[in-house]
């Protein structure tokens, strides 16, 4: 287990100083949907097949399929409110902003991961987004933090670890245990287990070619949110979830806010609250597709 850890360690580090796609150069070097990459290879494999992308060419990528994904469902709840639960509350948020963009975009083909309250495996969600070519892919979940009522804020992720950030692992961790609810979880995603430290260290390998846009995208969301709601966001962050992993295009999850305090559950609850919150996010989606295309 020790020289893992240790082999882990180094391939992400060479992965790190590697690659040729930096956040502040490549906002255009992009990879369709099409490029498909095979996790199933030793993580020595993919990084070839990443590094092998960066150097053929330049790619475009013009925003014609969105995948909104409404987090948890069925027989996982997500966290609970005083008197909400989270999965309940993704799905209204979603099918709003599905709405939104269909009426304001409506060159953009737009895909829900589920329509209904229904259980959806993480691998399934991103294999949605994956098999219907998605330009970007936004998964809405919402927030709870135990003994902390005062505690509010959106807060936007893309995919990746940042050192000694204990409140992203957590955050992280709590999504990505959904995993154990399905059935040989540690086969169907090679061994990942939510529980391990050497479960965040496999994830930075998937630090991919999409992350400068995954950044651009929940960067313009985090704007929006603090531009058009009364509680100023916690920021754009990094964090070591699943769902973003298995997807190949730009992709970020957004926590819309959290049940744990009480005027904020509120307004994730009430209509006009999700309204508000989806016309944040539409507001984000036609910044960026404007400045990728």
């Amino acid at each position: 287990m020790k020289y893992k850890l240790i082999l882990m360690l180094w391939l992400c580090c060479f992965w790190l100083y590697g690659s040729a796609c930096m956040r502040t150069t490549c906002i255009s070097n992009q990879v369709t949907a099409q490029h498909k990459l095979n996790y199933e290879n030793s993580p020595e494999g993919t990084l070839k097949q990443l590094k092998a992308l960066i150097s053929s060419k330049r790619y475009t990528n013009p925003v014609d399929v969105v995948v909104i994904d409404p987090g948890h469902g069925g027989r996982d709840r997500g966290c609970s409110g005083a008197s909400s639960i989270e999965k309940l509350i993704t799905l209204q948020l979603s099918k709003i902003l599905k709405e939104l963009i269909e009426e304001q975009i409506p060159d953009i083909k737009v895909i829900l991961t589920r329509e209904i309250d229904k259980f959806i495996s993480l691998k399934k969600r991103a294999e949605i987004a994956n098999s219907n070519h998605a330009d970007i892919f936004i998964s809405v979940h919402c927030n709870y933090l135990r003994n902390a009522k005062d505690f509010r804020g959106s807060e936007t992720y893309v995919l990746g670890s940042e050192p000694n950030n204990e409140s992203a692992e957590a955050v992280a961790l709590r999504e990505n245990i959904s995993i154990t609810l399905e059935e040989s979880y540690l086969d169907s995603y090679g061994g990942y287990d939510p529980f391990s430290p050497e479960g965040f260290i496999m994830l930075s390998l998937f630090q991919n070619l999409f992350l400068d846009n995954s950044i651009l995208l929940a960067q313009l969301v985090d704007t929006e949110f603090n531009k058009n709601m009364e509680v100023k966001s916690k920021g754009v962050k990094q964090g070591a979830f699943v769902v973003l992993k298995e997807t190949n295009m730009p992709s970020i999850l957004v926590e819309t806010g959290y049940l744990s305090n009480k005027q904020e559950e509120a307004l994730l609850s009430s209509p006009s609250g999700q309204q508000k919150i989806s016309q944040a996010m539409l507001n984000a989606i036609v910044l960026y597709k404007h400045h990728v295309e």
